[in-house]
């Protein structure tokens, strides 16, 4: 009985630590979702620091599917390297030149947001799920500041409601499965 107690309580520790990196990036997803429109300006260039976050929880979240030796590893964060990159290089050349003249503050945190949702989507199919769902996440919570504008923040705190009821529900369904 104390080995299975024991057992289970360590499960849960184990699923509480792995996931809260993630749990991170939603809470701060939510105040960013909810300070893009609010404070368009100030939000944007926070949305280009939260990036480098994002990035790192979807390297360290990869990790364990990185391969068992260093080679493998190396050659893992490497195209991680390469992929965030690229994505920063690309957030960066929209705020070059006359570029931000075309967009407005509010603009630019949606074009920010909605990159960096994508990314951690595509991010999450090739390696770690949750950031896949932490990417959708992040894009339907844009799609709620571009068409809701004064709920976005009520449909970001839905949502991970939503992901969270979600992941419940599939750790109970794997524990009755073992």
């Amino acid at each position: 009985m104390t080995d299975d107690r024991d057992a289970n309580t360590l499960s849960w520790t184990k699923v509480l630590f792995v996931s809260l990196p993630y749990l991170a990036l939603y809470i701060a997803s939510i105040i960013l979702t909810g300070m893009t429109d609010a404070e368009p300006a100030r939000a944007t260039e926070l949305w280009k620091l939260f990036m480098p976050f994002v990035a790192l929880v979807s390297v360290v979240g990869g990790w364990r599917f990185s391969g068992e030796t260093n080679k493998e590893k190396a050659i893992y964060v490497g195209k991680q390297v390469i992929y965030w990159g690229a994505v920063l290089i690309v957030i960066n050349l929209l705020f070059m030149g006359d570029t931000p003249h075309f967009l407005n503050a509010e603009s630019q945190g949606f074009v920010v947001a909605y990159i960096l949702g994508l990314s951690a989507l595509l991010s999450g199919i090739y390696i770690d799920w949750k950031m896949s769902v932490f990417g959708a996440f992040l894009i339907i919570s844009t799609l709620g500041i571009a068409f809701l504008d004064d709920n976005a923040v009520l449909i970001s705190v839905a949502g991970v409601a939503i992901a969270g009821i979600a992941v419940t529900l599939m750790l109970r369904r794997r524990g009755k499965a073992a």
